[in-house]
């Protein structure tokens, strides 16, 4: 699995931060991130489309949008595997999405009309190491053999192992030690509300640390 294969999601999430025009409170600026947050990685919807004025098919296919990045992202079909292992990984990363752990914390006024949020996050780990456990279950597997299968077939055999280590861990995460990093929620030029992709990929960065494998 590549191992960029977790910022395909960052790349994409900046597709649905979009806020409506006019003055926010302290109060509406921590809805607003808690919902682009919890729209983005939970697949929860109901207070991004209250804040945005969108619709649930919009934010639907926008989250969908980013799964879709993940899953290209990850090499999968440049391998050869499986349509259905494909689908299994899919709903693995959409649990694993679920999973991100996250506090928002209170709004502070920064500049005019603009504003600071800490959001305290513990990187999920529960794939640490899975890379190599599953390069070595293969290895195994051909310690005494006379004849190789083809790439195709030994792409399905890692990819499925991996797959079922992962799917073993997900239902009880690890996660590292707590951070806090800082979000900004300010309005652009035309007076629309969003926060900077620079903080929207230190929040992703932080939850699902790059080098986890």
């Amino acid at each position: 699995m590549k191992k960029r294969v977790f910022l395909a999601f960052l790349i994409a999430i900046a597709i649905i931060v979009l806020c409506g025009c006019g003055k926010l409170s302290e109060e509406d600026a921590k809805l607003y991130a808690e919902s682009v947050l919890d729209a983005s990685y939970k697949g929860e919807f109901e207070e991004y489309i209250k804040q945005t004025d969108s619709t649930e098919e919009e934010a639907r296919n926008a989250y969908e949008t980013n799964l879709d990045a993940l899953m290209k992202e990850s090499g999968f079909e440049e391998a050869g595997i499986s349509e259905e292992l494909q689908a299994n990984y899919r709903q693995l990363f959409q649990d694993m999405l679920k999973s991100a752990k996250y506090h928002v914390g209170d709004a502070k006024e920064d500049t005019k009309d603009s504003f600071t949020i800490d959001v305290t996050v513990s990187a999920f780990t529960a794939f640490a190491g899975i890379s190599e456990e599953t390069n070595n279950w293969l290895t195994e597997q051909f310690v005494d053999a006379t004849e190789v299968p083809e790439e195709a077939e030994l792409n399905e055999m890692f990819f499925q192992k991996m797959y079922e280590l992962m799917a073993a861990k997900i239902s009880d995460p690890a996660y590292g030690e707590e951070m806090v990093v800082t979000i900004h929620v300010k309005p652009d030029s035309d007076g629309v509300y969003y926060i900077p992709d620079e903080d929207l990929t230190a929040i992703d960065s932080a939850l699902f640390p790059e080098d986890q494998f």
